[in-house]
């Protein structure tokens, strides 16, 4: 899905949701005077500056432009929950109008529905203040993955990392927490699975995009930090993306492999969607990639994939990798989006096996548009891969 395309639906849901819960919203205040001409003209200050500051970024000046775009997002969270609640309390009411559940039965009083919204709007902020609280700070998350190789070769420390989304509203503070999370337990080799960069409007703010790479460049992991891109980092402008992560000292595998200190085999795809933008292209199979890698056939090291989206799983268990390393799912980042997440996917999030290939699905260091997590913690995995005799 281009991102031209991505937009419209996600503008299609948005109108819909939001033109219900204002048509809600000022049916259930009818007769409450300037209390209904004032919920109504905050709502759609709010509900408006989404794709007001997406719409017309061009023409807004960059200060009104940043203002509406970080209201949109805040917005977003007790966006979904009061859409979630209106929808619950109308149901309620539907049913309490043909079987009585309560002593009062619609229509109710002018104070019951006052009571009503103002319920709703309580209950939605205090869920999407204690998400932002929980996006705000990541945790680390260490597993032990062991591959089929001499006894001999010392264990790898792998920390990785995915979905950052550098943007307005993920800025030096958020990454400094991740970095020095990362420092703090010093691995042998930071892996970026992808979405580092969230959009192209980012790119351009200076003080921000220098602050960040200064942050990241501080990462010195004796056999490098290495990334593949993702579908934020194409939103974003691939060759803008990979000359800002390459400025940092992060070397970007496209479709290519490396030996960081000939201790392991390090794999990178390009995104899958790379083709639908500019500067991308239709990325090769995983066996046109090991096919170019010398004596395959007779590895004695450990194979480790970077693939930002975790689909045909398949392919790594029959090309021989031991570890796929994937994040994009978020975990689905918010409730009930959860649910659909884990559908599309085989596995949409943690530690999986297939065939001889061991998997990771990470739920990301950061978050996407609204910046909160009703689901899972945001992580930094750290990753024990050590030959599978040495296994205790």
């Amino acid at each position: 899905m281009s991102g031209n395309v991505f937009f419209r639906v996600v503008l299609g849901v948005y109108v819909t949701m939001n033109g219900y819960m204002f048509a809600r919203l000022f049916s259930t205040l009818a007769g409450s005077g300037l209390l209904r001409g004032l919920s109504s003209a905050v709502f759609l200050l709010f509900a408006l500056s989404f794709p007001v500051s997406r719409i017309f970024s061009s023409a807004l000046p960059h200060a009104i432009s940043d203002f509406l775009s970080v209201m949109g997002a805040l917005y977003m969270g007790p966006m979904i929950y009061g859409f979630i609640l209106t929808v619950a309390v109308d149901l309620l009411r539907i049913l309490n109008y043909h079987v009585a559940i309560t002593e009062t039965t619609p229509p109710y009083s002018l104070s019951g529905r006052e009571e009503i919204i103002a319920l709703i709007a309580a209950l939605s902020l205090v869920i999407s203040l204690a998400g932002a609280v929980n996006a705000m700070f990541p945790v680390p998350v260490e597993i032990d993955v062991p591959w089929n190789g001499s006894p001999y070769r010392a264990p790898i420390k792998i920390a990785l990392i995915s979905d950052i989304h550098l943007g307005k509203l993920a800025g030096p503070r958020r990454l400094g927490r991740i970095v020095e999370l990362l420092n703090s337990r010093r691995p042998d080799i930071v892996l970026i699975a992808g979405d580092t960069i969230d959009d192209a409007d980012w790119l351009r703010m200076e003080k921000r995009r220098d602050a960040a790479a200064r942050t990241l460049s501080s990462l010195k992991p004796r056999l490098g930090v290495w990334a593949v891109p993702g579908n934020h980092d194409y939103y974003a402008g691939i060759d803008d993306s990979i000359r800002f992560l390459e400025g940092c000292g992060i070397y970007v595998l496209r479709d290519a492999w490396a030996a960081p200190g000939g201790e392991m085999i390090l794999i990178g795809r390009d995104d899958r969607s790379g083709q639908m933008f500019k500067g991308g292209k239709e990325r090769s199979s995983l066996n046109e990639i090991t096919s170019s890698i010398p004596h395959w056939d007779e590895r004695k090291l450990p194979v480790v994939l970077l693939d930002h989206q975790p689909f045909n799983l398949e392919e790594s268990a029959s090309a021989g990798v031991d570890l796929q390393l994937s994040g994009h799912t978020h975990r689905g980042q918010l409730f009930p989006v959860n649910f659909i997440v884990a559908a599309m996917y085989e596995k949409h999030y943690g530690a999986y096996a297939k065939g001889g290939t061991r998997y990771y699905i990470s739920s990301g260091a950061g978050t996407w548009g609204p910046p909160l997590r009703t689901v899972g913690r945001p992580e930094v995995v750290f990753i024990n891969l050590f030959p599978g005799q040495q296994r205790q």
